[in-house]
């Protein structure tokens, strides 16, 4: 099982280090809750289905109205995805590149266009997903998702058997949209486990973000706030893990050291493809930040 979207700053290449961070005892804890105020792909949220049978519950949360619907829609029945996305992936791959850019743009303008989250504007944006410029997921300031044409010559855009394993795995989750700031606050057990993957902050400060999940963007009075929902997961007895990059403020010093002092924080590199924070490098620092001690690697 893999995310059915493709998402910029997906966790695809970081799972083995998450999963090398978690609570050394996870395994063994009973009654779990797994929550994900900041879903976006969910490869994070696949990995952990996958790999501990003792999560028993699952809660997940994203801002974008349109991401989070075509969850819904999955968990329900993602019968009607697939019907339209074969005929999509039919007609697309029929035409030459010329053409395929064209359709593109038109799909793109018809799912700007429309006023309701259907099945018809969630197929469009599973489409587009697969044949924009690196998967990525971009809004204006209109709120219109802006991302150009990036795929050319025949490829698959659907892959059935996936999106059928993600409707069985999505069956005891709970699908919310809108403010991470209340996302498990009302959880009644012992064990609790929160992954918070945020929009990154940009790697040096007022750096410009490449990438806008929705037209409020995430600045640095957002990332205080999520520190404070930190603060009431520790008080709490919960245990969490948040990414970022390693963010510089103005005097070159780090803006999480600063922000989460008191907390763990782990530094690694990962490869990217997307620039999403003004990373200059490929490979550029993140930094993985706990309430607990993960294990020595």
């Amino acid at each position: 099982m893999k995310p059915f979207v493709k998402w910029a700053g997906g966790k695809t290449r970081l799972l083995k280090k998450i999963e090398q961070r978690l609570p050394v005892d996870f395994d063994e804890w009973e009654n779990v809750a797994y929550v994900e105020p900041f879903v976006g792909g969910g490869a994070v949220l696949c990995h952990m289905l996958e790999h501990h049978n003792n999560i028993t519950r699952v809660i997940i949360n994203d801002i974008n109205d349109v991401l989070i619907e075509a969850y819904r829609l999955i968990q329900n029945d993602p019968s009607p995805i697939i019907s339209g996305l074969k005929d999509f992936e039919s007609y697309y791959n029929a035409l030459d590149d010329k053409g395929q850019k064209a359709m593109y743009y038109a799909y793109r303008k018809a799912f700007n266009d429309m006023d309701v989250i259907d099945c018809q504007k969630i197929t469009l944006f599973l489409f587009l997903n697969q044949t924009c410029f690196n998967g990525l997921y971009r809004e204006n300031i209109k709120g219109e998702f802006n991302v150009p044409h990036g795929r050319y010559g025949i490829h698959p855009i659907l892959n059935e058997s996936n999106l059928w394993e993600i409707h069985d795995a999505l069956q005891t989750v709970d699908i919310l949209q809108g403010s991470f700031e209340t996302v498990g606050r009302r959880l009644r057990r012992e064990h609790v486990f929160f992954y918070l993957d945020p929009p990154y902050r940009p790697m040096v400060e007022n750096g410009k973000m490449f990438t806008m999940y929705d037209r409020t963007g995430f600045n640095d009075s957002h990332q205080e706030r999520l520190k404070e929902m930190c603060d009431y997961i520790n008080g709490r007895g919960w245990h969490f893990m948040l990414s970022n990059s390693d963010s510089l403020n103005a005097d070159g010093h780090s803006y999480f050291d600063n922000l989460y002092n008191g907390y763990i924080i782990n530094r690694i590199e990962v490869t990217r493809f997307i620039n999403t924070y003004n990373a200059k490098q490929r490979r550029p620092k993140e930094v993985l930040i706990t309430n607990y001690q993960p294990p020595q690697h």
